[in-house]
């Protein structure tokens, strides 16, 4: 067997360890610095810049091993977002995961009495109609509720993609998320009688929110991330009622949509062995949403009218519709507590609690549009308009409150961390 020399076997026993390799290639440039000089004072200046050119290349593969050896995560890479990334894409590292969540809406519907303003209580012709708790249209003929099935809870599945640049210190966030309710009661009243009428509410709204996230190192795990964000999302109600003692029938459509740009603060804190949990908010506002409704009312000979006046002596039936999208402003609030455990590398669980408030208001500024079946039905559409719009203008000002719609979200998560 050929013994290797001594010579060969050293050099490369200190080829393994960079600083070492490091210094030999110093070394070797000096020495072609020399000569180079050497050559250029014995008058070959061909030679002594070929020498010189091998020089800039061996300082220039220096450089470039002293790069790879420096830590490819700084500090700011603790922080429990793609913390543990491995595929680079795009300058960065990525997550995706989904989050199946359990709901609860609590709603809000603008103040039922006008008491507070005369102007309102005037129009109206009586400081005070019942409201329904979904929906634009909300006001009914009749005061009292008795739920049958109020089904305010809500389950639903959630994607979500992080983009994490490698720097650590910006990133990206995707959630898509979604909401649906329904409520179905029994209105009951008296007028000239015991009446009564039966009523069903749908509720869905969905939401798409993109985040800007700029990551900041407080100690060694513990971060924060201020967020600058953009949600896009809209809510559809529909709810139709049916009263065969008022001879009344009806379908409500509503359709509300927005655009809303966000800023919030979130908090990391990473505990070890896997754990860590985030605690943070954001708020959005926007007066830039736009509401669209509908409403086909029907009332049969010798029925009462939407609002109680009087009895019909010919069968009326009518549409009132925006011709125009309505001005909505929208104020909201998201808050969000959660808790992960990254088992492996490229595994993640989470468990958390997130509130979403939405709180709006439209402005019935523009007439709708009005068809009718007969000139009787004309002229209730255009009592409908102007009586329920005394109260719909006022939702939100001064002293009355806005209308606003809370949404309560238990979850649990996966992400995969590539």
């Amino acid at each position: 067997m050929k013994k290797i020399p001594a010579f060969f076997f050293l050099s490369f026993v200190f080829s393994l360890s960079g600083p070492y390799v490091l210094r030999a290639q110093e070394t070797k440039a000096t020495k072609l610095e020399l000569e180079a000089e050497s050559f250029e004072d014995r008058g070959y200046p061909k030679k002594a810049e070929e020498l010189r050119s091998k020089v800039k290349r061996l300082r220039s593969e220096q450089f470039q091993n002293r790069d790879k050896a420096q830590n490819a995560y700084p500090a700011t890479s603790n922080v429990p977002a793609t913390n543990e990334g491995f595929l680079g894409f795009r300058q960065g590292t990525w997550e995706i995961g989904f989050r199946v969540l359990g709901q609860i809406g609590a709603f809000s519907s603008g103040k039922e009495w006008a008491l507070d303003d005369g102007r309102i209580a005037f129009q109206a012709g009586t400081p005070y109609y019942p409201r329904s708790q979904i929906g634009y249209q909300n006001i009914r003929t009749l005061p009292y509720q008795y739920d049958l099935e109020k089904n305010q809870g809500s389950a639903s599945f959630s994607p979500r993609v992080v983009y994490k640049h490698k720097s650590a210190k910006w990133g990206m966030e995707y959630v898509y998320f979604q909401f649906q309710t329904t409520n179905d009661f029994i209105s009951l009243g008296y007028l000239g009688g015991n009446q009564s009428a039966f009523h069903a509410d749908r509720l869905y709204s969905a939401e798409h929110k993109l985040v800007l996230k700029i990551y900041e190192d407080l100690y060694k795990n513990i971060g924060y991330s201020w967020d600058f964000g953009l949600r896009a999302g809209s809510f559809h109600t529909n709810s139709v009622f049916n009263s065969q003692t008022l001879g009344q029938t009806g379908i409500m459509r509503d359709s509300m949509r927005y655009l809303a740009p966000s800023t919030g603060f979130r908090f990391y804190h990473k505990l070890g062995e896997g754990f860590s949990y985030e605690l943070g908010g954001e708020m959005f506002f926007t007066p830039m949403g736009r509401l669209q409704y509908r409403r086909d009312i029907l009332t049969q000979t010798g029925g009462v009218p939407r609002f109680a006046e009087g009895v019909t002596t010919r069968e009326e039936a009518y549409s009132l519709f925006s011709e125009k999208p309505l001005q909505t402003t929208i104020v909201g609030l998201d808050l969000l507590a959660q808790a992960n455990w990254q088992p492996l590398d490229h595994h993640k669980f989470n468990i958390g609690f997130q509130i979403i408030q939405y709180i709006w208001r439209t402005n019935e500024s523009y007439a709708p549009g009005i068809r009718a079946l007969n000139e009787e039905s004309f002229v209730s559409g255009v009592r409908d308009y102007y009586l329920s719009s005394a109260f719909y203008e006022a939702d939100g000002r001064d002293k009355r409150p806005s209308r606003s719609y809370l949404i309560s979200n238990f979850y649990f998560g996966y992400t995969y961390v590539f």
